[in-house]
Parts: C-alpha cells; structure tokens; sequence
C-alpha cells in the first residue's frame, strides 16, 4: 500500500511537471511572436487621451488616485485601469514599450489562470492546455494585448477568471470565505471595465455544469455579485454617453439590433475558426431606406440552422451547454451598446471567445479518447491551425505599431468603415498630409453624412489651410450634427477668436465646451487668453489657475505674468 501511494504521488508530481514545463512554453512562445508589437508607439486612437494627455496618470498621490476612482474617462468607468496606466508611468515614465510590456505581461497571466479555470472545469489536462494555447496566440485577441487602451478589457478578464476559479473553491470546500472573495475579485473585475457583469450568471452555469441542485441558497450566495452587476451596470449606462450618438451612427431600431446581434454572433464564431481578414473595427452595415443587407435577414436562421444541427449530431452535452452558454452571454452584453467602433470589434471577444475554445478542446478531447480513428487527422488540423493562428498572431500583433499602419489595415478589411477613413484622416493630418486627409474625411461623410467627427476634422485641415469658411461651415456642421461636441465648439471659439476676431462669439463657444466637459484644461486655458484680450483680467486668472487645479503647466508661466 505504501509503494503503491508512493508511485501514485510519483505519477502526480511528473505529470504535474509536465503541465508546468508545457505552460512555461506556452507563455514564452506568447512572448515570441508578440515581441515585435512592443517597439511601437502611442496611438490616437485613445492612447493619447488615456496615458499621454492624462494627467492623472503622471502622479500616484492620493488626491490622484481619488480623482481616478471618482469619475470616469473617455466615457467609461473604468478606474483601476487608469491606476495601472499611473503605476507604469511612475516606473517607466511615458514609454510606450513599457506600457505595451505591461498589457503582455496581463495576458500571460490570463493565459495560466485560463489552463487553471479549464482543468478545474472539465478536470481533462491536455484539454486545459489545449484552450490555454488557443487562447494565449489567437489572432482575435491581438487587438486587446498590443492596444494599450484596451488593457482593461485584459485586467477585467484577469478577475473573472480568478473570480471563478474562486467560484470553484468555494463549490469544493463550502467556506464563506471563498464567497467574500468572489465578490471582492468580482468588484476589481468591474473597476477595470464592466465588461464581466454577466458573472453571475455565468456561475450559475458553473453549478449547472457541476450538477448542482437548485436552491434559494444558490441565489442568495451569488446576492452581492447581482448588486455589484446592477451598480456598475448603471454607472455605465450613466458615463457611456456617446453610445448610439447620433453624430457618428445610423439609425437602428429594436429590430435592426435584433438581426445584428444574430449576424455578430455568426461573425464570432467564423472568426473564431477563420480569423482571416480581420480588421481593428468593422464598418456597420449600410441601410437602404428602412432595410438592412439582406445576409443580416438570414443571421437568424443560420444561428437555428446551427444549432439544430448540434442536436441533431447529438453533441448537445452539459459541457458543450455550458460553454456556448459562456460565449453566448458574455458576448450579448458588449453588442447591446452602438459604439462607432463597436460592432463585431476583436477586443470584445478576449473574453467570450473562451467558450468557443473550451468546445474545439472538447472536439480534440473526442478525437483523441473516444474516436480513435479520428485521432491523427484531428491532430494533424489542429496543429495546422494553431501554426497558422501564430503566424497571424505575429503579422496582426505589427499592425498596431503606429497610427497609419492600424487604419490602414481598417481601410484594407473594412472598407465601408467611415469610423477607419475618419481615424486614418486624422493620422495623416498628424503627419502633416493635409491632402491626404482631407480625401479620407470626404471619404468617411460619403459613407456616413451624418457623422459629426469627420466634419469636426475636415474643419481642422480647412482651418490650417487657411480656408476659414470652410472651416466653419464644417464647425457648425458637427456642432448641428452633435449639440455635446465640446471639441468643436473649442475649435470653432478658437477660429472666432484668431481669424474672424468675433470676440463675443469666441466666449459663447468656449462657455458652451465647459459646460459640457468642465475638464477640458484647453479650453479654460483659450478663454484666459481671451479673457486677457478683453481686459477681463480677474476672469483670465481664475481661468489660469482651473488650468494648473487640472493638471497642467501650460498657465503658469501666465500666472506668475499677471495673478501672483
């Protein structure tokens, strides 16, 4: 009896160094092909607001720290991500690499604590590294690790993941004590990003998958984590202001979001299993009059059509339920919302992707356990696919280098994009092709006239053209377009004040941008120079001085010239 438990833990300690040595390489081939994307740059497309021009990332003090924790950036709520970007800059100081290094570093661990959730699942080792790999190089997820502003959706991954392996814990062991950290690792999930609010739910599939039977006592433990669902839950339907704006989007009405839905869901799921030609952002579908494509009608019964099918090969198991359940549910709640560059978006599927890889490692698992014959051909597709997926990963992992690079990758993949044309306008406006620009702009209001950003933008290269009336007419295109574009009303005040000198117009518009963002430091900073202008000296100085309360130095040469 001794030798046989000695050769037992024997067995136990090789095949658990086994699972180490192959982790350990997962991790380092993750690193390789990732290698590249670190050397690249911050981006416009919300790096710049995020990291370069925040200035609460600069410090970690207290009063910092409360100011990220008490309101919310770029529309979201999304705290604990900013306080990230903070810890970084106080280490590296504002290094793209090191910024970029970080959200890799995240990814790893979500690689580990993945293989940890899948073994605890589904108790299958090889099927745990099988999904661990899947989900460390898939192309799809590019997107999430070389975007730095799309750490958050990394850090929230991060607590879901250990919030269920918590879960799990807590289903072996039953102590209170698991529950509280549940809820604890829960609530950092949704500090980073509310994108893991449906974990409840999802922990009622876990105890569906492990055969639990129903009782109040399964809802009342999960009580506290529907709290924090419904608290963030509002919290984001507070901040997230620019959802379905009407300066950037079409018109889509419960009906139209209904087939959408069903289109993404398919568009997923392709992706999953064909990421080829993807792009950063996806272009919405173009309505003529009141009717979508006709692909969007079909979406519907192709999901039918799939599903019957699944039943029909009787592959419907608790574990296949499960993990369509997963995705299915996590991937509903990032469509819900029309964001202009949300609609079927990679970075959305860091999370619910997971589901679909859990059912190709059940379908391996098949191959190798129970289909014998299967086994070499089954293999043989899945190490062509993960060959391939790695070598996407590399070549997609670049494209996020630098702004022209990403957009034009949009431009190439997603050419009904008007959010791709307005963002490589706005990238070639940066490196001073005036012409260039212009055309993507023009480009983007023919896809989408009423969208307001492009105008917006088209205005700033007519103004540095110095066409001024083309520039205003643009101005106050975007501000009909969209009543709450602060930015606008900022440069149209700032045209009124340099090239048509109309004084009283200037402050109206300035007045306007901080009403709505009372944190726009530029903004109080023009209307100082104008207060200045007007001999309003009193006004300038309370405008200098909201200038530094924000953050920024540019005032305070100013200050001590004529309020000290």
């Amino acid at each position: 009896m001794v030798m046989r438990k000695k050769v037992v833990s024997m067995v136990k300690n090789r095949v658990n160094l086994f699972m180490f040595a192959a982790i350990s390489c997962i991790l380092l081939f993750t690193c390789l092909i990732y290698l590249q994307s670190l050397h690249g740059l911050f981006l416009d497309y919300d790096d710049t607001d995020n990291v370069v021009n925040n200035p609460l990332v600069r410090q970690l003090s207290p009063a910092h720290v409360w100011q990220m924790l008490s309101a919310a950036n770029l529309y979201m709520y999304t705290p604990l991500t900013i306080i990230s970007y903070a810890f970084d800059y106080a280490l590296y100081g504002p290094d793209p690499f090191f910024f970029k290094l970080t959200n890799l570093l995240i990814h790893l661990a979500n690689v580990a604590l993945l293989y940890i959730v899948a073994f605890r699942l589904f108790h299958s080792r090889f099927q745990a590294i099988f999904v661990a790999l899947l989900f460390a190089i898939h192309p799809v997820n590019v997107d999430s690790v070389s975007w730095i502003s799309a750490r958050s959706n990394l850090l929230s991954a991060t607590f879901f993941m250990l919030s269920m392996i918590l879960y799990l814990y807590y289903l072996d062991r039953k102590k209170i004590i698991f529950i509280l950290l549940v809820t604890l690792s829960f609530f950092l999930s949704l500090m980073a990003k509310p994108a893991g609010i449906m974990l409840p739910f999802i922990l009622f599939l876990v105890d569906y998958l492990k055969k639990r039977n129903f009782s109040m006592a399964m809802v009342l433990e999960k009580l506290p984590l529907f709290i924090l669902s419904a608290a963030f839950g509002l919290a984001t339907l507070h901040f997230r202001s620019d959802t379905g704006n009407p300066g950037t989007m079409m018109d889509f009405n419960a009906a139209d979001r209904l087939f959408m839905g069903c289109y993404a869901i398919l568009g997923y799921l392709f992706h999953t299993l064909v990421p080829w030609h993807l792009s950063p952002v996806y272009a919405y579908p173009q309505k003529t009059g009141n009717l979508l494509p006709v692909l969007f009608y079909l979406a519907p019964l192709v999901v039918a059509l799939l599903l019957l099918l699944v039943l029909k090969m009787k592959m419907m198991t608790r574990e296949v339920v499960f993990a369509f359940l997963f995705f299915l549910v996590n991937l509903v709640v990032t469509q819900a919302a029309l964001l202009e560059d949300g609609f079927m978006a990679n970075r959305y599927g860091y999370l619910p992707l997971i589901g679909i890889f859990f059912i190709l490692g059940f379908g391996l698992d098949y191959c190798r356990i129970v289909q014998a014959r299967l086994k070499i051909a089954g293999f043989f597709t899945m190490a062509l696919m993960l060959v391939a997926f790695s070598a996407l990963t590399w070549q997609r992992s670049q494209v996020w280098k630098g702004n022209l690079s990403l957009f034009d990758e949009v431009v190439k993949n997603a050419p009904g994009s008007a959010f791709g044309y307005n963002n490589r306008g706005i990238a070639r406006y940066t490196a001073n092709d005036m012409e260039g620009a212009l055309a993507d702009y023009n480009q983007a209001i023919i896809l989408n006239p009423g969208y307001s950003g492009a105008y917006y933008n088209r205005g700033l290269v007519s103004y540095n053209l110095k066409e001024v009336s083309l520039a205003e007419q643009d101005y106050s295109r975007a501000i009909q377009l969209n009543p709450d574009f602060a930015s606008c009303y900022m440069a149209r005040g700032i045209l009124e004040m340099d090239a048509t000198r109309n004084d009283s117009m200037a402050l109206s518009d300035y007045n306007a941008a901080l009403r709505i963002n009372p944190g726009m430091a530029q903004a109080y900073f023009n209307r100082g120079i104008l207060y200045l202008r007007m001999s309003a000296f009193q006004s300038a100085c309370e405008d200098f001085q909201q200038v530094r309360r924000l953050g920024y130095d540019k005032a305070d040469d100013l200050i001590r010239q004529y309020c000290e």
